[in-house]
């Protein structure tokens, strides 16, 4: 048994034993190898990095953006195998399912342009311009809108666009690149995080804007806490669940008061977490320790050993205190995934190390 598997077994028991909660682990049932996707720039603190996922329930398939590969990786889920590897991208990020057309929309950072596939036939429909280092994505399927961050560490927007034309609706103003963003399903707000940068030590902050008019109501800082970069909405308590880097935090926001109700100490470099409504748990993924970004006294008190990665599972309590229950060591720099609930499963990418392929993991998620 290795050291992080070792850590991992003890960890579970030790977080059991000091909750009244069951805290089944995320279970690894299988593996899908993406054979030949390596990253372009050996230099960079995470090579062959990707970065996030979209699921098509209408055809069973996994969309992942190898970023550093300059790929739109496609995966049959069903199969369990990879259909196409669409090429040529420049730092694809972002992907959202359009259901209203049948396509998925992918951000591209590297030529600030939205390429937008069918997702059965895989042909590219429209390329548009959005703005520099396009990246998160989100579609608001009932006003049949999508979603588009961009801008510098100095300035920054969420462009919204009509998928019928792919013309600039409006646009939503931020004071700084967003990263992660939520739409309020059965309202009309936008949260977005503001983490001020990959190296930022000064306060992040919260963003909430009418989604309708542009305006922003509130702003939401965050003392102490910046790099916040995933974020994850629960609209049935009016809560949001944000991630920050330094230090390694998962935060709770309360919405309808913009207030912070809780925070606790998560897994390090967290690009994803997801709130699951069935359980009423948060998942956090981190891809573990990065001594590009970070210094020794940074690690945080509960990463596995080393720079490895992990997947922390989080219970909310009636008032809405965290709780964390189980922590799943991973692999080194696995840092984004997605959690598809209608599959019980989250699914993690794994990039490449040592010569070896990269993969998706998916992981079983317990009721």
């Amino acid at each position: 048994m290795t050291r992080a598997l070792a850590y991992g077994s003890m960890l579970v028991l030790t977080l059991v034993g000091c909750t009244q909660q069951e805290a089944p682990a995320p279970t690894l049932t299988r593996t899908i190898v993406l054979e030949g996707v390596r990253g372009t720039r050996p230099d960079v603190g995470v090579p062959g990095r990707f970065d996030h996922m979209a699921y098509d329930p209408a055809t069973g398939r996994l969309f992942v953006a190898a970023l550093e590969n300059g790929s739109l990786e496609v995966l049959d889920l069903d199969k369990g195998v990879r259909v196409k590897s669409i090429t040529g991208l420049k730092q694809p990020q972002g992907l959202a399912i359009v259901p209203t057309i049948s396509c998925v929309a992918v951000a591209c950072g590297g030529d600030g342009k939205l390429h937008v596939y069918d997702t059965r036939t895989l042909e590219e429909k429209a390329a548009v311009e959005v703005g520099p280092d396009t990246d998160n994505v989100r579609c608001d399927a009932k006003a049949n809108l999508v979603y588009v961050t961009y801008g510098t560490t100095e300035t920054g927007a969420v462009a919204v666009l009509d998928p019928r034309t792919w013309q600039k609706v409006r646009e939503i103003p931020l004071t700084s690149r967003p990263e992660s963003f939520q739409l309020e399903p059965a309202g009309k707000r936008l949260f977005a995080n503001l983490p001020a940068g990959v190296r930022a030590v000064k306060d992040g902050a919260v963003a909430i804007a009418d989604r309708d008019s542009g305006r922003i109501e509130a702003e939401v800082p965050l003392k102490g806490i910046a790099r916040n970069f995933p974020m994850a909405f629960d609209a049935g308590h009016d809560r949001l669940f944000v991630a920050s880097r330094w230090p390694a935090r998962l935060i709770e926001i309360d919405t309808r008061r913009n207030v912070v109700l809780d925070q606790s100490p998560c897994t390090d470099d967290s690009d994803d977490l997801f709130y699951d409504a069935k359980t009423n748990r948060v998942m956090v993924i981190g891809g573990g320790f990065r001594p590009d970004l970070q210094d020794a006294s940074q690690v945080s008190t509960v990463s596995p050993p080393g720079e490895m990665g992990a997947i922390d599972v989080f219970a909310v309590g009636p008032q809405g205190e965290l709780t964390r229950i189980v922590t799943t060591p991973t692999a080194i720099h696995a840092r984004t995934g997605l959690f598809v609930p209608v599959r019980r499963a989250l699914y993690l990418a794994v990039p490449q190390r040592d010569g070896r392929d990269p993969e998706i993991r998916e992981y079983r998620v317990a009721d």
